[in-house]
């Protein structure tokens, strides 16, 4: 496994670097340059590289389940053998009681030792004080500043916290919670983005950027994911009302052909990128992989903190 992460991690470097021109192929005397190769399998060795992620995660949950096992056996002065039988035999009526009758003449007797041995495990790992010291793979080339991006915090800040995010999408409304809380703990010392990733541009997007042309985006964004239902043209316009933007400007900005047009081209950069899907979280161009977690986020933050 770490032959295999270190060789993916020498391609990507190769991908993202400048290469040299070295040439990999020719058809009928037209070259194929190795950075060509490169670009066009990066997202692939991408997906390779957050495939042993996930695998060393796995393991390393396994190990840490382990080790809390010996630990408790330990405190017991049993051996893990003598500590888990124990505890099988002081459990079994109980746990039969939790299986269907149907289900559990299904199970063998070793099925059922091994199931109850795992949510010892479980139980175990979400009790301990867990703190996990590997990291998602660096995204390559995931540079999107250029985009139609909005930041607050720290502008200054060397770290910054980029969400690609939807006013419409439901997970993205409910995520919100906890990027708030992200926010309130870090933004004196983290750079926060936000980015608008839809289908298409719609009238809550469209309204935020009118509303940044009058220096309102984050009031327009917040009011927005709070208010949990559609931002139709009512709840737009006494936003604007209540923030005091000049209406007549508003009007005119909401319906730029240039803010629409700005729109689309940050969602086709955005799939160009890589980018699929929302809430997706940038730290420091570190694509954050399969977790909208508080603990997994903030962990991410302090790494990148640390290390300035």
């Amino acid at each position: 496994m770490a032959k295999l992460l270190y060789f993916f991690s020498l391609l990507l470097l190769c991908s993202c670097a400048n290469p040299r021109k070295e040439i990999v192929a020719e058809v009928d005397g037209i070259e194929i340059a190795q950075d060509e190769l490169s670009q066009s399998t990066k997202q692939e060795l991408f997906d390779l590289l957050n495939l042993a992620y996930d695998i060393k995660m796995r393991a390393l949950d396994d190990l840490i389940k382990q080790k809390l096992l010996t630990a408790a056996a330990g405190k017991q002065k049993m051996t893990l053998e003598e500590y888990l039988n124990g505890y099988v035999i002081s459990k079994n009526g109980a746990a039969k009681e939790d299986v269907s009758t149907e289900f559990s003449s299904m199970l063998t007797k070793d099925e059922l030792r091994n199931r109850m041995i795992q949510q010892l495990a479980d139980s175990l790992y979400h009790k301990a004080n867990i703190k996990k010291y590997i990291y998602p793979p660096k995204q390559p080339d995931c540079a999107i500043q250029d985009l139609c991006m909005h930041y607050r915090g720290n502008l200054n800040a060397a770290v910054t916290f980029i969400v690609v995010s939807d006013f419409t999408c439901e997970r993205c409304i409910e995520f919100e919670k906890t990027l708030q809380l992200i926010y309130d703990k870090y933004h004196q010392q983290v750079k926060f983005g936000f980015i608008n990733y839809a289908a298409s541009p719609n009238p809550a997007s469209l309204a935020c950027e009118a509303a940044a042309q009058q220096h309102k985006f984050w009031e327009f964004h917040d009011a927005i994911f709070q208010h949990k239902a559609l931002a139709d043209s009512t709840f737009i316009f006494n936003l604007a009302t209540a923030e005091k933007l000049n209406l007549n400007r508003f009007k005119r900005d909401l319906v730029s052909r240039e803010i629409y047009d700005n729109q689309i081209r940050t969602l086709d950069e955005l799939a160009k990128r890589g980018l699929f899907a929302t809430p997706t979280i940038i730290i420091n161009n570190r694509l954050v992989y399969q977790t909208n977690s508080y603990g997994e986020l903030t962990k991410l933050l302090d790494y990148e903190l640390q290390n300035q």
